[in-house]
């Protein structure tokens, strides 16, 4: 499959994904793959202090860099992106560059997104799913209690569950589970690349759902 490459005097949108030690390996990989292919500049960090990392099916991978680094040295992103998976998720909530990263991208209006277990295990605690609608892995909904806080109500107030693949609103993009990872991947590419590379690279990928 070929890169999709921008155009003379196209920005290229800078992305981060997290990786993180069980995380969800199809999520975390797609999600590097496919926005490559459009073109994006996509960093993987790492939500410790080693690049190389074991998904959640005993899968090895090896991140960009790590949240700290990326934290002091790569300055803003267009997107960041968390991948799901158990225990990945509540490592990158625990990670506190990681968390600094995605406060830093909502707050200067980029994309935040993620899938599965991430929606509720780190969105949630930080209020990012107030007043949205959402969708993740089913039946994570019910333990916002557990993931948000003993303020969770506050800080998921006015959310809805959407059952869905994938979702938006606004800047705020979440998805289902690994299953929905290629569509979640395509959504992404198109916001952040445009609809003509997302059209590409589904044909690329004999894509026909």
């Amino acid at each position: 499959m070929r890169v999709i490459t921008h155009t003379s005097g196209e920005s290229m949108k800078r992305v981060l994904v997290f990786f993180a030690e069980g995380c969800e390996e199809i999520e975390a990989v797609t999600l590097v793959d496919y926005l490559r292919r459009a073109g994006a500049d996509v960093i993987s960090a790492s939500c410790s202090d080693s690049l190389a990392l074991i998904g959640s099916h005993g899968i090895k991978l090896c991140a960009d860099t790590t949240a700290t680094r990326a934290l002091k040295e790569t300055g803003a992103f267009d997107a960041v992106v968390v991948p799901g998976g158990m225990p990945g998720a509540a490592n990158i909530a625990a990670c506190p560059e990681a968390v600094s990263i995605i406060e830093k991208t909502r707050d200067a209006g980029g994309i935040t997104a993620a899938i599965c277990a991430a929606p509720v295990v780190v969105f949630a605690k930080l209020g990012l799913l107030a007043g949205k609608t959402y969708t993740c892995y089913p039946g994570m909904e019910r333990e916002f209690p557990k993931w948000a806080g003993v303020d969770w109500e506050k800080r998921t107030a006015h959310s809805v569950k959407k059952e869905a693949a994938c979702w938006q609103d606004g800047n705020l993009v979440t998805s289902e589970a690994p299953g929905a990872a290629e569509p979640f991947a395509l959504l992404l590419v198109e916001l952040l690349c445009g609809r003509e590379a997302a059209a590409a690279i589904r044909k690329a990928s004999c894509l026909r759902a």
